[in-house]
């Protein structure tokens, strides 16, 4: 089972259909495909500044091997390191894009693959169940009994008394 994060585009004046169709799953695991293949994923998700970033990094490592000799096991060290680092957050640069784009989390859930999340998040309701009311802003202050000293919050259900 693998977890996956939805998240969803509201326009004003959409129909379910068209909001339904702008539902975006991802899948939050260790991509072995950034493994091997670390800049054409990152291409594919259209994730231009980690793609950049990529080439900045590897063009440094290059200019360093040629310029100060740098042994190539430890430019190939850093490469596997970079690697194994856009392996373990895609999930997150595709989340980050997707929220600067404007989108929002709608929910998280467990399914083996796209096909069942999809079943399962649109068997809750979405989008035509109301959305949930706002949350009060304003903090909450502790109660106070009828002699004036406040309740006591935890564990036990009586003040300490020296």
């Amino acid at each position: 089972m693998a977890s996956w994060t939805v998240l969803t585009k509201d326009v004003a004046g959409d129909t379910p259909l068209r909001a339904a169709e702008r539902v975006v799953f991802v899948r939050e695991a260790f991509s072995w495909m950034a493994l091997i293949f670390a800049p054409l994923v990152l291409l594919r998700y259209r994730l231009w500044l980690a793609f950049i970033g990529y080439l900045v990094v590897s063009v440094l490592l290059a200019v360093a091997g040629l310029r100060f000799g740098l042994p190539d096991t430890v430019s190939t060290a850093v490469e596997v390191g970079i690697h194994m680092l856009i392996a373990l957050e895609l999930p997150s640069l595709r989340i980050a894009k997707l929220r600067w784009r404007g989108f929002e989390e709608a929910g998280s859930l467990v399914a083996r693959d796209q096909m069942e999340a999809e079943l399962r998040f649109f068997a809750q309701g979405w989008p035509l169940a109301a959305p949930a009311p706002a949350r009060s802003q304003r903090p909450q202050t502790p109660r106070s009994t009828a002699g004036g000293a406040p309740t006591v919050i935890g564990s036990f259900p009586e003040p300490y008394a020296p």
